[in-house]
């Protein structure tokens, strides 16, 4: 039988309680919970052994059950997955064992700040839960906080007094491990915030592209071609650089539904959208203007050069193949170009008019009108 070997299964323990389906951010909770609860576990049956060698036995053993307790904790974690319960528990142990500890070791003058750890109860559930939760655990803390203060002295009396220099090594273990682990916190929970802020901008970038985009053909839409053409309409006024546009229409679209069914109407104007957007440059834009009209923008761009493309892409369009080998489809087109201080009506209707023209004198052309 092969042994695990020890850093393979130092690497899989943070894992073992996660499921194949939980998210991301879940994935990062329960990772999180079991370093947690190990690192405080783990140390705990140290802690043990030095108070009972110490000569503080029913000190030494509230950290050693608190291990045992804590380790079973995390095992039955990893066999049931059930996060809820184990976060409840492990907040609890941490919550209660360290005041339990502090009032046998004799109050706060000798409990050296074991306290401390009872701090990351409210953490982890600000860290796993809420703001909500993480109060009622913040006030559980202090209400123990206040009751060690009000039979401090109660507690003195019945402890054993521990040396000056014992008390100042455990004080400084104690503040030192318990700094170390909010260190690791406080960065798993910046992490994790970093990664939300990361997935809410996806999102929103996702969403805002969802409302800018035609859903059937993939290029930009109406609403998005009114924000670019306000845009490049004042640049052209601001700079002064020419602004071609190109209004193109699907020859005979209707006849193509009516033949062949909307189907194959849909697939035409995919592969038209596709067309236009593969014959462009990286500073052109297309957009669908309705139904089976399309948009193109053509910023620094001539009328000369804006009809040389025109009619590249009028000319391969016939070329385009589709499941139907009898289907072929031509595309009208008019160009204008902006002058500066029009509006995007002003544009649009004169390179519709010229698109009509190409209409009139028998489709699958271009016509160029610039008054």
């Amino acid at each position: 039988m092969t042994e695990t070997p020890p850093h393979s299964l130092f690497r899989r323990w943070p894992l073992m309680g996660v499921a194949p389906e939980d998210s991301e951010d879940l994935r990062l909770k329960k990772a999180v919970m079991t370093i947690m609860s190990t690192s405080i576990a783990f140390p705990a049956m140290f802690w043990g052994v030095f108070y009972l060698y110490n000569g503080y036995p029913f000190s030494g053993a509230i950290p050693l059950a608190y291990s045992v307790i804590s380790f079973s904790s995390i095992l039955h974690f990893f066999k049931t997955r059930h996060f809820a319960f184990f976060c409840f528990s492990q907040q609890l142990l941490i919550l209660l064992v360290p005041f339990l500890l502090m009032w046998s070791l004799g109050g706060f003058a000798n409990g050296s700040v074991v306290m401390i750890w009872a701090v990351f109860a409210p953490l982890a559930a600000l860290f796993f839960i809420n703001l909500k939760a993480a109060t009622h655990w913040m006030l559980a803390f202090l209400a123990l906080l206040v009751f060690s203060a009000l039979f401090d002295q109660t507690f003195a009396t019945h402890a054993r007094p521990m040396p000056a220099g014992l008390n100042t090594i455990y004080f400084l273990l104690n503040l030192g491990g318990g700094f170390i682990l909010i260190a690791i916190m406080l960065y798993y929970f910046v992490k994790d915030r970093e990664s939300a802020y990361t997935k809410l901008q996806q999102s929103e970038t996702h969403i805002r592209e969802l409302m800018l985009t035609d859903p059937l053909t993939d290029v930009a839409n109406r609403r998005h071609l009114d924000g670019r053409m306000v845009m490049e309409l004042n640049r052209q006024m601001r700079y002064g650089p020419p602004l071609s546009v190109i209004l193109t229409d699907i020859d005979w679209f209707k006849r193509i539904n009516d033949t062949y069914g909307h189907a194959a109407g849909d697939t035409v104007l995919k592969a038209f959208a596709g067309h236009l957007r593969g014959s462009l440059r990286a500073s052109d834009f297309v957009a669908r203007y309705g139904g089976e009209e399309f948009v193109m923008l053509l910023p620094n761009t001539t009328i000369e050069e804006a009809t040389a493309l025109a009619e590249r892409i009028r000319d391969t369009t016939k070329q385009l193949l589709f499941e139907q080998p009898e289907l072929r489809v031509t595309a009208s087109f008019g160009i204008t170009a902006a002058r500066p201080g029009e509006t995007m009506t002003e544009v649009l209707s004169r390179a519709d008019e010229a698109m009509y023209q190409s209409k009139s004198h028998g489709r699958d052309r271009v016509s160029v009108l610039m008054e």
